[in-house]
C-alpha cells in the first residue's frame, strides 16, 4: 500500500490538552520545565526510545539524541545541531509548527501535542507525534520535544479511511458474510440495486451467494470454486425488493483465517439489466432492420437458403417477390429523409399485413423488400398475393400532414423452376421486378428466360458503353432543319450514333438511357458538345451557310455542375461563335428544379447561345410557365405532328402550341414531319422550322456536306 499522499485525508494537527501517558520505555517525565538542561535530561535523551531534541526560541537545534537524528535520516544527534527545524519539517506542514512555537513562546501554552511530517534527509516524508513544552537552556528560554513514530498507525488509518471510501461509493454492490453466507455489511450501492436497506440485510443469508433451487447447480459449482481457487464470478438471476428478478454479474471472493478455514466471503455485484439490453438489442439489429423492424437481407440470405433445404427434402416449391416502391425517390427529394423513413415504416406494416403468418418479409434495402411465400402456392394464390400487395401501397399515406402516393412494382421467381440457389432466385427476381417497371410500375411480373437474356444483354451493351468513348466508336449524325417559309436549310440537329466494333450501328434508343442510368451520358454529353461545335466551325470555314448546331442536353447533364464549364470549353476549343450553337433541354428537365432551371438557363444565354425547349407537352409544363424562362425555341413533340391533319385533337394542341408560341416571340420548330400533308398543315398554322423525314434523315457530315455542295452546283448552274 503506498504512502499517504503529501495532502492526505489524515491532517496534522495540534492538540492543547494535556499530554498522555507515554508508554513507560519512552521515559518522559510529566514534566520537562528545568531551570537548565543538565546531565541528568542529556542521559535520559540518550537513552530515550522515541526522539528528543531542543530548539533555540529562532528554531535553531541545540541538542538532539541519536533516535531523533535516525528518524531524519542522519547518523548521530550531534549533525543535527545548527539545522533550523524548518529545514526538517515537510513544507506543507510549517505553518503547524509555528503555530506550536508561538504558543509556548508567548506562554499560551506550556505543553502541546501535535502530529505532523517531518522532512528527512533524503527528502521523504515521516510521520511523528510531537510532544513539547518549554525550558531554560543555558539561561534562554528554549523549546524541547518529543517525537514518536507514528507512520505506521497514520498509514493504517489512511488506508482504513481510504477503505471506508471506496466502499461506500462504490457503484457496484459490495456485501461482506460470514461462513454461513449470514450478511454482515453492505454499502449504498446495494441498497440502490436491491431496494434493501442494511438494516434489512443485516444477518439474512444472502440470496445470490445461496440462490433459490432453480439455481442449485449454479450454486454448487460457485461452492466448489469458492473452496478450491477462492474466487468465483458468473452471472446469476435475483430479485430486488419489489419482486422483480434482474440479471446480476457477481463476483465472490473467500477470506481464511489464520487457520486456512473460510471466515468470511465479499460479493461485489452489479445490475446487469442494461448490458443484457444492449445485447438483445445488438443481436436484433444482426438480424433486422433497425428502420421498419424487419429482417435484414442478411438474414433473408440465411432463411431462404434455409428454406429451399427444406423444400427440397420435402418436394415443395418456393416463391420469391421482390418489391420496389415506385417514386420513392421524388419522397425523399422533396419531403427529407425523414419524412421518407415514416414512408418506408408505413409501407413495410402495410406490406406485413397482406401475408399469412409463414410468410416472410424482409427490408432488402432502400425502397426494396423481399417476399418469400412458402408451401408450394398455386398461382392463384401467388397473384392473389401480389395484388394485395401491390393494393394496399397504392391507397394514400399521410406523413407529416402531406398526402403521398406512391405504387409498387413487383417481380417474382421461383424455385426451383428458376434457380437451385437463393443467390440465383434473388436476382431473377430482381430481373423481373424491373420488367415490371419498364411496363409502367405499378405491376406484376413473372420471371421467364428471355428476361435473363435480356438482362445479360444490357449487362454487355453497359460494358462496352463504358469503354466506347475511349475507343473513339462514337459519331454524330446531323438532321437538317429547313425554314417553312421559303424551304431554305436553318439548321442542323447533331444525333449521336454508335458504331459498335461486332454490333455494327446500335440505335440510340437501345443505349441512350442506359448512359442515362448509369451516367456515363456527362461525359458522352460532353463528347457530342464538343464535337458538334468543332464540326460546325469546319462548316463555317468552309463556306456552307447551315444556321445553327442543336445539342440535346440530357436531364442528367442538364443538372451537372460543370455544365457552364463545358459549353464555355466546347465554344472556345472550337472557335464556333456562340450564336450558331443551340442547346435543347426537354421539357421534364426543366421541371425537375424550376427555380434553379430559370437561373441556369440565364446563365447560358449569358454565353450567347440559343435555348429551345425539346419535346413540349409530354411534360408537366404548361404554356403560361414558358414566360419564365429565358427561350428562343419551342419544339413541337412528334407525338402531336403524328395525328395531322386527321387528329381533331392534335390539330388544335399544336395550332395552340404556335399561337401562344408567337405571342412569347419564340420560334416554333416541327419535328417528326413525314408526309406533305403535315408540312402543308404547320406551314399553315404558322409554323417557322420544319424537321423530319419528308426533307432528310439524319446523315452523316460528310453526306450533308455533299448535298450542299450538290445545291450549291446547281444553284450556280
Amino acid at each position: 500500500m503506498p504512502h499517504p499522499p503529501n495532502h492526505s485525508p489524515i491532517h496534522p494537527r495540534i492538540h492543547s490538552d494535556a499530554i498522555p501517558h507515554i508508554p513507560h520505555r519512552a521515559s518522559v517525565p510529566p514534566q520537562v520545565t528545568h531551570e537548565d538542561l543538565g546531565l541528568g535530561f542529556r542521559h535520559f535523551a540518550e537513552q530515550s526510545l522515541v526522539g528528543v531534541y531542543v530548539l533555540a526560541g529562532d528554531g535553531r537545534v541545540l541538542q538532539a539524541n541519536d533516535k531523533m537524528a535516525v528518524m531524519l535520516g542522519y547518523g548521530l544527534g550531534a549533525e543535527l545541531v545548527g539545522l533550523h527545524i524548518a529545514d526538517l519539517t515537510a513544507p506543507e506542514d510549517l505553518a503547524l509548527l509555528r503555530d506550536s512555537q508561538r504558543k509556548r513562546l508567548d506562554g499560551a501554552e506550556t505543553h502541546v501535542r501535535s502530529t505532523y511530517r517531518i522532512l528527512s534527509r533524503n527528502g521523504e516524508r515521516h510521520w511523528v507525534e510531537v510532544h513539547g513544552s518549554v525550558c531554560r537552556h543555558q539561561g534562554t528560554v528554549a523549546l524541547v520535544d518529543m517525537a514518536l513514530d507514528v507512520n505506521q498507525q497514520v498509514q493504517s488509518e489512511w488506508q482504513s479511511r481510504l477503505s471506508d471510501r471506496v466502499f461506500e461509493s462504490a457503484s457496484e454492490g459490495i456485501l461482506i458474510t460470514d461462513a454461513e453466507f449470514r450478511i454482515l455489511a453492505v454499502n449504498p450501492a446495494f441498497t440502490r440495486i436491491t431496494g434493501y436497506r442494511p438494516e434489512e440485510a443485516m444477518g439474512k443469508r444472502s440470496r445470490m451467494m445461496t440462490g433459490p433451487s432453480a439455481q442449485a447447480e449454479i450454486n454448487r459449482g460457485m461452492l466448489e470454486r469458492l473452496a478450491s481457487d477462492g474466487h468465483w464470478q458468473g452471472e446469476m438471476k435475483d430479485r430486488r425488493k419489489d419482486g422483480n428478478w434482474y440479471p446480476a454479474w457477481l463476483s465472490i471472493s473467500a477470506i481464511r483465517d489464520n487457520q486456512g478455514g473460510i471466515s468470511n466471503y465479499v460479493g461485489v455485484f452489479t445490475d446487469n439489466t442494461i448490458r443484457k439490453e444492449a445485447e438483445t438489442r445488438l443481436a436484433f439489429l444482426a438480424d433486422h432492420d433497425s428502420l421498419t423492424g424487419l429482417l435484414n437481407r442478411n438474414s433473408l440470405m440465411r432463411i431462404f437458403a434455409q428454406q429451399i433445404e427444406a423444400a427440397q427434402l420435402a418436394g415443395e416449391t418456393l416463391v420469391l417477390f421482390f418489391i420496389d416502391l415506385d417514386r420513392f425517390k421524388t419522397v425523399n427529394d422533396t419531403l427529407g429523409h425523414h419524412a421518407g423513413d415514416q414512408l418506408l415504416m408505413a409501407a413495410a406494416e402495410r406490406l406485413r399485413e397482406q401475408l399469412r403468418p409463414d410468410d416472410v418479409l424482409a427490408r432488402f434495402g432502400g425502397d426494396e423488400f423481399v417476399v418469400v411465400l412458402g408451401g408450394s402456392p398455386p398461382q392463384d394464390i401467388i397473384a392473389a398475393i401480389a395484388r394485395r400487395l401491390i393494393g394496399s401501397i397504392l391507397r394514400p399515406f399521410v406523413i407529416n400532414g402531406h398526402e403521398m402516393f406512391i405504387s409498387a412494382s413487383i417481380g417474382s421467381a421461383a424455385y426451383p423452376e428458376h434457380g437451385d440457389d437463393a443467390i440465383a432466385i434473388l436476382k431473377n427476381a430482381d430481373i423481373a421486378m424491373y420488367h415490371a417497371k419498364e411496363r409502367g410500375k405499378n405491376a406484376f411480373q413473372l420471371f421467364n428466360k428471355e428476361m435473363s437474356n435480356h438482362a445479360l444483354e444490357q449487362m454487355l451493351l453497359e460494358n462496352s458503353l463504358r469503354h466506347a468513348l475511349e475507343r473513339k466508336e462514337f459519331e454524330l449524325y446531323y438532321q437538317p432543319q429547313f425554314s417553312a417559309h421559303d424551304g431554305s436549310v436553318c439548321g442542323a440537329e447533331a444525333l449521336i450514333r454508335w458504331r459498335h466494333p461486332t454490333r455494327g450501328m446500335v440505335a440510340p434508343d437501345m443505349f441512350i438511357s442506359l448512359a442515362e442510368q448509369t451516367g456515363l451520358i456527362v461525359p458522352l454529353g460532353a463528347w457530342v458538345l464538343r464535337e458538334a461545335c468543332r464540326q460546325g466551325k469546319a462548316w463555317l470555314d468552309g463556306g456552307y451557310q447551315f444556321g445553327r448546331i442543336a445539342v440535346n442536353l440530357s436531364p442528367r447533364q442538364f443538372s451537372s455542375d460543370d455544365l457552364l464549364a463545358t459549353i464555355d470549353d466546347a465554344l472556345a476549343q472550337s472557335g464556333l461563335p456562340s450564336a450558331m450553337l443551340e442547346l435543347e433541354i426537354t421539357e421534364g428537365a426543366i421541371m425537375q428544379n424550376p427555380q434553379e432551371a430559370v437561373v441556369l438557363l440565364k446563365r447560358m444565354r449569358e454565353l450567347g447561345v440559343t435555348i429551345s425547349v425539346d419535346d413540349f407537352g409530354t411534360g408537366y409544363s404548361s404554356l403560361a410557365s414558358l414566360k419564365q424562362y429565358p427561350l428562343d425555341t419551342l419544339k413541337i413533340d412528334r407525338s402531336f405532328v403524328k395525328g395531322i391533319p386527321t387528329d381533331p385533337d392534335d390539330i388544335a394542341i399544336t395550332e395552340a402550341i404556335i399561337a401562344i408560341a408567337h405571342k412569347l416571340h419564340l420560334k416554333v420548330v416541327a419535328e417528326g414531319v413525314e408526309s406533305q400533308e403535315q408540312h402543308d398543315f404547320l406551314r399553315a398554322a404558322g409554323c417557322d422550322i420544319m424537321q423530319g423525314y419528308l426533307h432528310s434523315q439524319p446523315v452523316s457530315a460528310s453526306e450533308i456536306e455533299a448535298r450542299w455542295h450538290l445545291g450549291a452546283t446547281q444553284a450556280g448552274a
